[in-house]
């Protein structure tokens, strides 16, 4: 479905991240979590290479950041696409540094926050005290481990509600399911929130000020989401691949349209749902491609981002 497209045909096919063309790898591992919005680009960034790179993907779906951060660090994966930095994943990338760099950026300017329906009579974490009974003392966390969860710990304590409330780890999935069914019912509830993320679009939402991404040092100023790599990823495959990975990143609109892809997939496989988004949006793909056919024709290798890049933060200062 993917070659229907149309992309690069330039035959740039043999180039090697290295410059050598016998020592590229044509077979890739990535590694994604239950995180749609990552996940979902990392299997369309799959079908690309497979259809349109000749490439031999094999993508691993685990159970948290963490675990992602160092299956790359330790080789065992080459590839993730969703690290949140400077301060959410700040940890686990501390652990990897060494062993893993920054290809590039995945999307600019995120936020995370403590997030309520609208219709809460709520509007800072300084209010939350106040629906302690009502909220059972329980905020909705993600799985357990999860850097969000640590950091609404943190926000608990700074404003002196750790003896009041207490983090419920949580798979991704049940979660916005708990969402969606107070939100049916118009009862109260906190969950950890951040953007990009299919919530904001199917419900009515907000953050509570104080705890959110510019509020507190908890949560830092915004952040971007960047692909890590393991140390050897830029000369160990061939030069295009590398291109097209650091160069695809996905704006609001596209990373919108392919969560809500996704998750109304009904019986379609993720791989099934990722080649009919790349169908519908061959513009966006082309662009990706041409960008990547011009990155491969340059002269010496991909150059990974310096270990304390950012884009938003210096754009917030």
């Amino acid at each position: 479905m993917v070659a229907a497209v149309g992309l690069l045909g330039t035959g740039l096919a043999g180039c090697g991240g290295g410059g050598d063309s016998q020592d590229v790898s044509r077979k890739m591992n990535m590694v994604t979590v239950n995180w749609i919005e990552g996940m979902a680009f990392t299997y369309v960034q799959e079908q690309i290479m497979e259809n349109q790179y000749d490439m031999e993907v094999d993508v691993r779906e685990v159970g948290g950041g963490g675990i992602a951060f160092s299956s790359v660090a330790e080789g065992d994966r080459d590839y993730f696409n969703e690290a949140w930095l400077p301060t959410t994943h700040q940890d686990p990338w501390s652990k990897a540094q060494g062993n893993a760099a920054k290809l590039g950026y995945t999307y600019k300017g995120t936020s995370v926050g403590l997030t309520v329906p609208a219709y809460m009579d709520i509007s800072s974490v300084s209010e939350l005290e106040n629906y302690r009974n009502e909220l059972g003392g329980e905020i909705n966390g993600i799985e357990s481990g999860a850097a969000v969860n640590d950091q609404t710990r943190k926000i608990l304590e700074n404003n002196g509600l750790n003896d009041e409330f207490s983090v419920v780890a949580s798979s991704g999935p049940a979660t916005w399911q708990a969402l969606e069914n107070a939100v049916n019912n118009e009862q109260p509830i906190v969950v950890t929130g951040w953007y990009p993320h299919w919530k904001w679009g199917s419900f009515d939402l907000k953050y509570l000020e104080g705890a959110q991404t510019g509020q507190s040092p908890v949560f830092g100023d915004p952040e971007d989401v960047f692909k890590i790599v393991d140390s050897e990823f830029t000369e160990e495959f061939p030069k295009e691949v590398v291109c097209f990975l650091k160069v695809s990143e996905v704006t609001d609109e596209e990373i919108e349209s392919l969560m809500g892809s996704f998750r109304n997939r009904g019986d379609m496989s993720k791989r099934e749902a990722a080649s009919q988004w790349i169908e519908n949006h061959s513009e966006d793909v082309n662009a990706w491609t041409k960008q990547a056919e011009e990155c491969a024709a340059s002269d010496g290798s991909v150059e990974t981002l310096p270990d304390d890049a950012t884009y938003s933060r210096k754009q917030s200062t």
